[in-house]
């Protein structure tokens, strides 16, 4: 406690000098004023006098309207705002034509998550989001935006978001069409994930204090058979294999009463090394002000994140839990060096330390699905790790007696810019550039150790009791591995016009951009690109957006490394038309837009797939004919041709705002065709030449999709509320794929959504031997009663490959979400619904599977209850039982195609901010005490496991957290 009252006291210390050394204004005076609007008038004042040209297209008008809001305590506001950010500038979103969607990052604070990813949940149309584990420290979750992954892009720059929280971000935008995406051309065809981070303004000083504290607890975890009902269920297996029981009338008695737990123990596993709860904080400082010639904003955060593992400090003096804990860093400084030139530095750093056993978190939860209940106890009688020759890896010894395994990463990155304002040669014109620097280190640390298990031995003449030893205590191994080095310079030059005469504005851009990286020890890759954007509007009425980009790339052969990467849009602000005026008043703007280009990817390309004289890998090898060594495996062929894939996207949208901005819509239809796609050809011709075929540019895809959004906001006297929903249709199709022929139709994928999934389609279970005697036989199967039974789709009276086809729903996947909350007299309340329909998984957990190299018997769920028996055949829910996997039951089919639709409450705040009398005596401006919990309920036709993490992963958590923010 003291350590953390000194590092807090350090802190404050620290900002207070910055805050000093920037001579902004009086903030003791400011902090006197009593009435929100007072305050307002104040900071309107002090801005007037002082700034005498803008900030970075920050007007004082926002800065005001922005002050306003924070300080009456007003709810997220719905309402897109005027400025929208787009790659390397900012646009007016009424001149807007891109199809994008914006998040304000203050509106993410309120997810007690260590990741930013999992704050978007529900909160942007055309980007679907899905986390299949909660390991901390590794539960990056995956991003779609209109079904391919995002370019992931921070203040200009391609880089990682891990290196970032809520509190620095100013707003998220989600730029989906190539008008949007085009300035990075090869980079562009997944759309584009742009964070925009918090800079300074000419407003008083401000510093903010945030400190929370929070409780993780695992949800939907899987229910295990107790030991009885293995033993039983597994006597029950047995026999319909055809096999001898192994469990006696005995056992089974032993194991329902619980009478010898050393023999014939029940050990719920999840109880025994797992703890109930776990903590999790953060607590972040940020400052930010500034005056007519300097603005600053500074951050630091730190977030201490531990895991659900039990440990034992009478056994080791280290730490064996899975934990995590990120130290984060962000200084966002601008300076007018003249009145025309103004200089940007951002400077940003992270530290990630993590922590698990030795035996690693994977395989301790991938443990719990092969280790039943009654394998062995978690302590003999002597004290002793249980084990035996099947099980020789004691989960309780795997936690706690493994060593354990540290890792460390840090990311450091530097922004500098230089604007230049041009107007003393020609009105509008400004030059500027930019270089940025990113280096990311990863070492993993092992120092795990081994363990032996004992197997109890009793002697039947004497009854003592004596331990087989089954492995060993090994020492404890001390390595490193250094997994990721990466380093990344990153240099762009911009000359840019902005010009009005009369009604016509026009605005043009002209941009080159280096990006090169290294990935760890192989060669550098370089993207290299000289880009355009031009835009015109007429009486703010017809827009016009032109951009293009013509980028190279070093992977392909000389001749073929550049192309040109264009893209139109239109837009007509019909609310601005004369013959609107009468509808003016209700409908205030209404804007119809579309865009069409052409867009690239290269993710795909690897080194050197043209020449056939050098390894497909990042390790560079020459090939000598006279060796046998170092060079290529010739097994695989090149391709002379490969280049990058392709994408024409087409996007029509409108825009509208109504009720006095109060009420607002938005949609969107699109339509990606995806065409020189990298697939390796599915047809014989690599047997008849004796090599494998190269991946080519041959396939085509396409995604479509709607998108719409919708908001409304309004104050009855104190009362102010608002509410923002958005739903995303995406329908994915196979154009081409190279499929070899097919006797079927049914058997193509072609045509079907992009990863469907084919199976047999499973017609209910065989009930008796006249049903198996008189329907299809079963290629290389004799089926009994209890097996699942297969359509014939053929009719050719045999169960084969011929009868596989699409399973699963092949509907468009819809995912939506809604926010909304309150805000009155001090208090506020608000929450987030997200849910997905149409979405299919595939859950098929192989009961009693066998395990490990020793063929130990693995784990069964409480959901074996319901197998198909002769006496329970007509309420079945699951085939017969086998140990293992039964080579019919167990084929990928429509029985084990599930419905992974699902509605959660994501996320619900609820906040008090005491009256300014209360706590301007202590300086501050504001006190905040907040309360917000994480995934409280979900709606889901699942029963056995989350919609989002299947078995084998550690679990989803719900999180309850509570905390302060003060600002003064």
């Amino acid at each position: 406690m003291n350590r953390t009252y000194t590092s807090v006291v350090k802190l404050v210390t620290f900002f207070g000098v910055v805050l000093l050394f920037t001579n902004s204004v009086d903030a003791l005076a400011f902090s006197n004023i009593n009435s929100s609007s007072k305050k307002i008038e104040y900071i309107e004042t002090f801005s007037l006098q002082q700034q005498t040209k803008q900030v970075q297209n920050d007007s004082l008008s926002k800065v005001r309207d922005s002050l306003r809001n924070k300080l009456k305590n007003s709810v997220a506001v719905a309402l897109p705002s005027n400025d929208v950010p787009v790659l390397f500038g900012k646009q007016k979103n009424a001149k807007r034509i891109s199809s994008s969607a914006i998040v304000n990052g203050e509106e993410l604070t309120s997810f007690p998550t260590p990741q930013v990813g999992l704050m978007l949940y529900g909160k942007l149309p055309g980007l679907y989001i899905v986390q299949n584990n909660f390991q901390a420290g590794a539960d990056e979750p995956n991003l779609s935006l209109r079904g391919r992954s995002p370019l992931v892009v921070i203040d200009g720059v391609p880089r990682s978001y891990l290196s970032i929280n809520p509190e620095q971000i100013e707003s998220i935008t989600v730029i989906k069409d190539a008008l949007g995406t085009a300035l990075y051309g090869m980079k562009a065809a997944d759309g584009v994930l742009l964070i925009t981070t918090k800079r300074g303004a000419i407003i008083p000083k401000q510093i903010r204090v945030t400190s929370q504290y929070g409780l993780q607890q695992q949800i939907n975890t899987p229910k295990f058979l107790d030991a009885f009902n293995y033993a039983t269920l597994f006597n029950e297996a047995m026999v319909n294999d055809g096999r001898q029981p192994i469990y006696t009338a005995s056992d089974l008695d032993k194991y329902k009463n619980g009478t010898n737990p050393f023999t014939h123990p029940n050990v719920n596993w999840a109880d025994e090394i797992l703890k109930n709860s776990a903590a999790v904080s953060r607590q972040n400082i940020n400052a930010r002000g500034g005056n007519k010639t300097t603005r600053y904003f500074v951050d630091l955060d730190y977030l201490n994140q531990n895991g659900f593992l039990i440990t034992d400090k009478t056994i080791n003096t280290y730490e064996t839990n899975n934990s995590f804990k990120r130290f984060s860093f962000r200084s966002n400084i601008d300076v007018d060096l003249t009145e025309s030139t103004l200089l940007s530095l951002n400077l940003f750093g992270r530290i990630r330390n993590g922590n698990q056993p030795g035996s690693t978190v994977a395989s301790i939860y991938n443990a719990f699905l092969t280790t039943p209940n009654n394998a062995y106890p978690k302590l003999n009688e002597n004290g002793s790790l249980g084990g035996n020759t099947e099980f020789q890896n004691n989960l309780y010894g795997m936690a706690i007696k493994s060593g354990y395994r540290p890792s460390v990463n840090r990311n450091l990155g530097a922004d500098i810019s230089l604007t230049q304002k041009l107007d003393k040669f020609i009105t509008g014109l400004y030059a500027s550039g930019a270089v940025s620097f990113n280096s990311y280190y990863s070492e993993s640390i092992n120092r795990s150790k081994t363990f032996a298990v004992y197997t109890p031995v009793v002697n039947a003449t004497t009854g003592v009791t004596t331990y087989n030893t089954i492995g060993g205590d090994g020492t404890q191994a001390n390595t490193s591995t250094v997994a990721d080095q990466n380093r990344q310079i990153f240099s762009r030059f911009d000359l840019g016009y902005h010009k009005t005469i009369d009604k016509n504005t026009f605005q043009a851009q002209l941009l080159y951009v280096r990006d090169s990286y290294v990935l760890g020890g192989a060669l550098s890759q370089v993207n290299q690109s000289i880009s355009g954007r031009f835009n015109y509007d007429y009486d703010n009425k017809y827009l016009l957006e032109l951009s293009s980009s013509y980028m190279g790339y070093d992977r392909y052969k000389k001749g073929d490394q550049w192309g040109i990467f264009p893209s139109v849009g239109l837009g007509w602000n019909i609310a601005n038309e004369g013959f609107f005026s009468n509808l003016k008043k209700t409908v205030n703007s209404l804007k119809i837009r579309a865009s069409y280009g052409l867009t690239a990817t290269n993710a795909a390309a690897g080194y050197f797939q043209y020449l056939q004289n050098f390894e497909n890998g990042d390790t560079f090898y020459s090939r000598n004919p006279l060796t046998s060594s170092n060079t290529k495996d010739e097994s695989t062929l090149a391709n002379p041709n490969i280049t990058w894939e392709k994408a024409k996207k087409f996007n029509i949208g409108f825009d509208a705002t109504l009720l006095n901005d109060k009420l607002w819509f938005t949609a969107d239809y699109y339509k990606n065709n995806f065409y020189d796609l990298l697939q390796t050809r599915r047809t014989n011709a690599s047997a008849v030449i004796g090599a494998v075929l190269p991946s080519e540019n041959i396939g085509k895809s396409q995604y479509a999709g709607v998108e719409l959004g919708a908001g409304y906001q309004n104050q009855i006297n104190n009362f102010k509320y608002f509410i923002a929903a958005n739903g995303s249709w995406s329908a994915s199709k196979v154009v081409f794929n190279d499929e070899p022929f097919k006797n079927n139709a049914y058997e193509y994928r072609t045509g079907l959504p992009i990863g469907q999934t084919f199976g047999y389609i499973a017609d209910g279970f065989y009930n008796n031997t006249t049903e198996i005697n008189n329907g299809p036989k079963v290629d290389g199967y004799t089926p009994v009663p209890g097996d699942l039974r297969y359509k014939d789709l053929n009719n050719d009276g045999i169960i084969n490959n011929n009868d596989v086809t699409a399973i699963g729903s092949t509907k468009p996947m819809f995912y939506y979400g809604l926010t909304a909350g309150f805000n009155y007299k001090g208090f506020d309340f608000s929450f987030t619904l997200n849910g997905v329909a149409n979405r299919n998984v595939y859950y098929n957990f192989t009961n009693f599977a066998a395990t490990g190299s020793t063929g130990g018997y693995g784990q069964a769920l409480e959901s074996s209850l319901l197998r198909w028996t002769p006496t329970t055949s007509a309420q079945a829910k699951y085939p017969r039982l086998s140990v293992g996997s039964n080579p019919n039951n167990n084929q990928t089919s429509s029985f084990w195609i599930k419905d992974g639709s699902y509605l959660r409450l994501r996320n619900v705040e609820v906040g008090y901010s005491l009256p300014s009398n209360m706590v301007k005596f202590i300086g501050f401006s504001n006190v905040r005490l907040f309360a917000n919990g994480l995934n409280l309920l979900t709606a889901t036709k699942l029963k056995d496991v989350d919609p989002e993490v299947l078995l084998g992963s550690v679990p989803n958590q719900r999180i309850f957290n509570f905390g302060v923010n003060l600002q003064f």
